[in-house]
């Protein structure tokens, strides 16, 4: 077997690729679902709650109001003075039943958005408290059809755990229009169970389009098919044995995570983000600088391990930020970490065995291993780079010395 010495001339070549799926990746904007000719009943539902918000154009809601001139149109600087109609004409216009009784809803904030070139106006509600959710809620919505025949009405359930839907913003449950003023939002196919099936699904996605926690775990599967013997690798003998112990390791890496994702969750202790993902993006960089010379050999489970319990925190922030820790919390971390040990397994399943059919072939240590772990390095300190230091000249500071020394 030919001696595999790492060098890094080959790094200033493999940046190019990692800084273009950076570009890549940080030109993609997300879709945004607020359209003209529309308005919106966002509801986010709780087992013993409902909260709301009403979204409208500003110019819908003057003509709505039948504020036709300049002088009496509602600005976005005098909007607070004339709260009163506004809840008025939506206290008249989108009516909530449940069982025949009406549910009244009570106004508790106010904000604005621009989307489309448009300022929408967001009126912040509650609608159930502190009671058990119906199973049926009725809903009368004429918001806008006395004045424009063609305009639509929306009703989005936002969040509801038993319907694991999360931070929802672009599929209705109910479409109204000028003919179709009057519907049921049917909530009793929302169980329990279902709600622990999608934070199941959850945590499979997460893995599967979490791209750094996914490089993580290939810098991990890299090597599993080779063994290292001095200083040169040679292919392993067993399919079964190696399989268990990439198996093992990702384990080991899910218990750690799920260690630090409950301390989150439950409040007992967290981590800046900014440090959280920094870290991470400095795991990928461990893991694969492993690959190039033995730096960890037999320790490489507790470089796992620590690293581990950071990407718990991110987890942790992503689930924050979804709402999903909002309630049924011990089957919401136990659902999510099921769902990433069974996505992990899934990325193992269709790697390894690729890595195993190969490992024999010369190219196999010196290219996909050696330039493989230097992409991923290089790719990790971009990432480092961006998040460590947000302010945009000491990025361009920092890349400019990385590109130097390199060249």
């Amino acid at each position: 077997m030919p001696k595999v010495e790492p060098t890094l001339w080959p790094i200033r070549r493999a940046l190019i690729v990692p800084l273009l799926c950076v570009v890549a990746l940080l030109s993609q904007s997300p879709a945004f679902g607020h359209n003209l000719g529309q308005s919106y009943t966002y509801l986010k539902i709780y087992d013993d709650k409902i909260t709301g918000r009403f979204e409208i154009i500003l110019d819908d809601l003057n003509r709505a109001l039948s504020k036709n001139t300049s002088e009496a149109a509602i600005t976005k600087e005098n909007l607070k003075e004339h709260l009163n109609e506004i809840h008025e004409y939506y206290s008249t216009h989108v009516i909530f039943k449940a069982d025949g009784v009406r549910l009244p809803f009570t106004f508790t904030g106010l904000d604005t958005l621009k989307a489309k070139k448009k300022l929408f106006i967001l009126l912040e509600f509650n609608l159930i408290e502190e009671q058990a959710t119906p199973d049926v809620i009725d809903v009368d919505y004429s918001v806008m059809f006395d004045v424009d025949p063609t305009h639509t009405g929306m009703v989005l359930i936002e969040q509801y755990w038993r319907g694991n839907i999360f931070n929802n913003e672009s599929r209705p449950s109910l479409v109204f229009s000028s003919s179709t003023r009057s519907q049921q939002l049917d909530l009793s196919n929302y169980t329990i169970f279902r709600g622990f099936m999608g934070v199941v699904k959850l945590g499979i996605k997460h893995i599967w389009l979490g791209i750094d926690h996914v490089l993580f775990l290939i810098a991990l599967i890299l090597p599993a098919a080779m063994i290292r013997r001095q200083r040169h690798w040679e292919p392993v003998t067993e399919f079964r044995s190696a399989l268990f112990y990439v198996i093992k390791i990702v384990t080991l890496f899910t218990i750690a995570h799920t260690m630090t994702l409950s301390l989150a969750a439950f409040k007992v202790f967290d981590l800046p983000p900014r440090l959280v993902e920094s870290v991470i993006a400095i795991s990928i960089a461990a893991a694969a600088l492993d690959i190039l010379f033995p730096v960890f050999k037999k320790k490489i489970v507790w470089v796992v391990f620590i690293f581990g319990l950071f990407h718990g925190f991110g987890f942790a922030s992503v689930l924050a930020h979804l709402g999903v820790l909002g309630e049924h919390m011990a089957l919401s971390l136990f659902g999510f970490n099921l769902g990433v040990e069974l996505g992990q397994i899934a990325v193992i399943l269709v790697i390894f065995p690729v890595l195993y059919m190969i490992r024999n072939y010369t190219f196999f240590p010196k290219i996909i291993l050696r330039f493989g772990a230097i992409g991923l390095i290089m790719l990790s300190a971009v990432w480092f780079v961006e998040r460590a230091f947000p302010d945009a000249s000491v990025q361009k500071y920092v890349m400019a010395s990385l590109n130097q020394l390199f060249s």
